[in-house]
């Protein structure tokens, strides 16, 4: 899971569910509380994430109180007996009857009367059920690794995140809907995730837990748009010069300060190198082209060095430092060098392998790539 889907409202993964209160509202949280007897319920609902309470209730003899709630918006509440706390999905117009245990109060006996509640805890009972078998299995693949409790343990898992899909599908208008994402990938199951994010803006748009799932689906939503965006730009800068296509000229000045151009080079297979001094990939790649150049020099493979600096010094000091005893030009434009505009460099290094003719063979190969290629053009 990723560190994304890791974070999804956290507190909701620690806490469960019970309730409390006295107030002048239409819609009641009954509670019992086996063994809690004149002890007294907090009811609290979340600012910031953080519990913030609403009123209390003292439980009488047998451990039952009521809490009128006021008007609320759909959201995740919190019932608060000392440190034990449950977690409740209601909305205006839900009561509901909490059963439970003093001490058990994050694994109630039963939740009735709100369809909200009794949803999420109805996940929650199927989640705590599949980590508790998830652990058994665990324990016993680590002792002997037995293929069959293997296959059995990753079938387990499977099942549960199909299971955690459906189940916010079924509920993506329902807060109990963002405690099954909290068991997703959410870069793989985005299109979930979207769903339940569009769903819930309309139920509850102003809850702190919908706002942070909200704003990280939003994040990984444009990250994905950006990513699709480069990708459709470098599929139409490949289409653009493709591999058979005659490879544009480039003719550009010298570190002496002559012009070469690439024409210059017929009748060789040319590697167009696109670097320059500031680009440290680059300096970490060239003694490897440095060795590419020497095992094939000799049979009629040349490189045309095309530089993206600005700054002549620093240029031409690089191909001494480096000793790069190939052809070398630019423009000093920087990435608006000429060539490389032509050329749809889009970060270096990058390369261009020219035929004899002219023609383009292959983009983008390093330097382990290039000399396989050449192998095959060459021979060894």
């Amino acid at each position: 899971m990723n560190r994304m889907t890791r974070t999804l409202i956290p507190s909701i993964a620690l806490l469960t569910l019970i309730a409390c209160g006295t107030g002048n509202g239409k819609r009641t949280i009954d509670i019992t509380i086996e063994g809690a007897g004149g002890r007294t319920v907090h009811f609290n609902r979340f600012q910031s994430n953080r519990p913030v309470p609403v009123d209390s209730v003292k439980l009488d003899a047998d451990g039952k109180g009521t809490i009128k709630l006021p008007a609320l918006p759909l959201d995740y509440y919190q019932l608060a007996l000392d440190n034990d706390k449950v977690i409740l999905a209601l909305d205006s117009n839900e009561s509901v009857k909490v059963d439970a245990s003093l001490g058990m109060l994050s694994m109630p006996k039963s939740v009735t009367g709100s369809a909200n509640s009794e949803a999420l805890h109805g996940f929650y009972k199927e989640a705590k059920a599949f980590d508790d078998e998830r652990e058994r299995l665990r324990v016993a693949v680590s002792t002997n690794g037995d293929t069959a409790l293997i296959r059995q343990f990753n079938n387990l898992n499977a099942a549960f995140y199909e299971t955690c899909k459906a189940f916010a599908a079924e509920h993506a208008s329902s807060p109990a809907a963002l405690a099954a994402l909290g068991r997703l990938d959410m870069q793989r199951e985005l299109p979930l995730f979207k769903q339940v994010r569009d769903s819930l803006r309309k139920t509850m748009p102003r809850s702190g837990f919908f706002t942070m799932m909200r704003e990280q689906v939003d994040r990984l939503e444009q990250q994905e748009i950006v990513m699709k965006m480069q990708e459709e730009e470098m599929k139409r800068l490949s289409n653009m010069l493709p591999a058979g296509g005659p490879a544009p000229e480039i003719r550009q000045n010298t570190p002496d300060g002559g012009s070469y151009a690439l024409s210059q080079l017929r009748g060789k297979v040319v590697l167009i190198d696109f670097w320059a001094s500031w680009c440290r990939p680059c300096r970490i790649e060239n003694p490897n082209v440095k060795k590419v150049y020497a095992k094939y020099a000799s049979k009629g493979f040349e490189i045309l060095g095309v530089s993206l600096d600005r700054d002549h010094a620093a240029w031409v000091k690089a191909i001494k430092d480096d000793g790069l005893p190939w052809k070398h030009v630019s423009d000093l434009g920087f990435w608006n060098n000429a060539a490389a505009q032509e050329y749809g460099v889009q970060s270096i290094p990058y390369t261009v392998l020219v035929d004899r003719d002219g023609n383009i063979i292959e983009k983008g190969l390093r330097a382990h790539e290039l000399d396989a290629r050449l192998e095959q053009l060459f021979g060894s």
